[in-house]
């Protein structure tokens, strides 16, 4: 398993499944990312659209909004990262709970119910990056002699003998990682979105 980022949806009109249109502004997609609980209800993640939400090969585990951007932070199995490594599911795309249906743990809002990993069929929503989960290796930047404020939007510094933790390194890189995919986020952002998935 993996820490991974990757767009689900965003704002615009939409056409369902079923033909029908519905309008997604940024308020719809915050209060989508302010309800979601997998406590409450957890968001698998699947192959297409099965009505089960099974078998998963992942969880989210938290959604933010960035620049009309839905986000999802998700643990992701193995078997699917190969998958999405090989180019057979090179596309995300989100189903949610209606607002008012009677299974919606958060009732007015759109609930997220599972993010499909789809194939040859593109989704509904274009425009979003397709999915890549990082190799989370040990390759660090410690901003010894050079100033990395142009990749992380703010001068960040590691020195030897501050004694940084292998949890901070192993921070300091999904944040990083946050940032490729999503470039809007500050790296202070992306260490807040980061943090609650490493500590």
């Amino acid at each position: 398993m993996a820490q991974a980022l990757f767009q689900i949806f965003k704002t615009g009109t939409h056409t369902t499944m079923s033909g029908v249109p519905l309008d997604f502004g940024e308020r719809d997609l915050q209060m989508t990312a302010a309800v979601f609980s997998p406590t409450r209800r957890p968001a698998p993640l699947v192959l297409g659209h099965p009505t089960e939400d099974k078998p998963a090969y992942g969880q989210v585990r938290s959604l933010f909004v960035k620049e009309g951007g839905l986000f999802a932070q998700a643990v992701v199995d193995t078997a699917l990262q190969t998958l999405v490594k090989a180019g057979r599911y090179r596309y995300v795309s989100a189903s949610f709970i209606s607002p008012f249906a009677s299974g919606n743990p958060a009732p007015g809002a759109y609930y997220l119910k599972h993010v499909g990993f789809l194939g040859a069929t593109p989704p509904a929503v274009r425009g979003m990056a397709p999915p890549a989960f990082a190799r989370q290796t040990a390759s660090f930047c410690f901003c010894e002699g050079h100033d990395c404020s142009s990749s992380f939007g703010a001068s960040v510094e590691f020195a030897e003998e501050d004694g940084l933790r292998p949890g901070r390194r192993v921070l300091h890189a999904l944040a990083l990682d946050y940032q490729r995919v999503c470039p809007a986020l500050s790296y202070m952002e992306a260490i807040s979105h980061a943090q609650p998935v490493i500590f």
